[in-house]
């Protein structure tokens, strides 16, 4: 049996006990185009909150060439490549990375490469990292581990709300007709990903009961796994973390946070299957 090791774009949050051995392909975000972040060049937390609050933030996807040069470091030492990616529906960064690996496969035809779109992004598509760091350590092959890890795309849920919908409207994330809802008379939305694309889930009044709202969900079905997201608002996060049962919590990408702003937090589950 071949090792493989496992990669994950930036739009994806693994949490801190399982960073080590993840190896992330950096995407990127700007405020200018003479100077770009997201590799070499990193904003603090704090710097990168206080200027999305003056101008807007712009993104791009994985670079092609930096994904080949990472994926061939691994492939020249032997070891094959499982790849988790944000979902095709919210970033061109699959797409990128399916036609380097595409390459590379007719380069090192004795080595094999899997990219799986999970439909999902932030820490839905991390709780796919740890299930296929898991499996790894228990021996599963990489062909067994990717086909396990498509399998369980379907039990990945991600909830989520934003305090201000400018940031998902002018990224071309949702709707201005979605937008406009969360400006009237305090109208909170939970916010979910389906099938890869970002769509309203619920609506209602005030944040305290979007989160309480959060929590139902949490506790509508058995779970296997549930993390916490935090994004820029310590106390909507601590709320948000004391209302539900996790098991473990992310800070959101800069990626990801340019599109929904500081005011957000929600949650990843993995549901438990049926018959368990």
């Amino acid at each position: 049996m071949n090792e493989f090791m496992l990669f994950a774009d930036g739009d994806i949050d693994v949490p801190a006990a399982w960073q080590n051995e993840v190896t992330i392909l950096p995407q990127y975000y700007y405020f200018e185009e003479d100077m770009i972040y997201g590799d070499e060049q990193v904003l603090p937390r704090e710097e990168f909150f206080e200027r999305l609050g003056r101008q807007r933030a712009y993104t791009a996807g994985v670079n092609p060439a930096l994904v080949r040069t990472r994926f061939e470091e691994v492939l020249r030492e032997g070891k094959d490549i499982l790849c988790i990616a944000v979902s095709s529906g919210l970033s061109g960064s699959y797409n990128t990375i399916c036609m380097v690996a595409d390459a590379l496969r007719e380069e090192y035809p004795e080595r094999a490469i899997e990219v799986i779109d999970s439909l999902s992004a932030t820490l839905g598509a991390g709780l796919l990292c740890i299930d296929a760091l898991e499996m790894k350590k228990e021996g599963k092959t990489l062909r067994e581990t990717a086909a396990e890890v498509r399998r369980r795309l379907h039990l990945i849920d991600v909830y989520f709300v934003v305090d201000d919908f400018k940031y998902l409207v002018q990224g071309g994330r949702v709707s201005p007709a979605v937008g406009k809802i969360g400006d009237i008379l305090d109208i909170k939305v939970t916010l979910t990903i389906k099938d890869g694309h970002i769509e309203p889930y619920r609506k209602n009044r005030g944040i305290n009961t979007t989160l309480r709202n959060i929590k139902q969900i949490s506790e509508s079905r058995k779970t296997a796994r549930l993390g916490v997201i935090y994004v820029g608002n310590q106390a909507m996060f601590e709320k948000c973390k004391s209302l539900v049962k996790s098991d473990c919590e992310a800070s959101l990408n800069l990626i990801v946070a340019s599109h929904v702003g500081p005011n957000t937090t929600g949650i990843a589950i993995e549901w438990a299957e049926e018959n368990n």
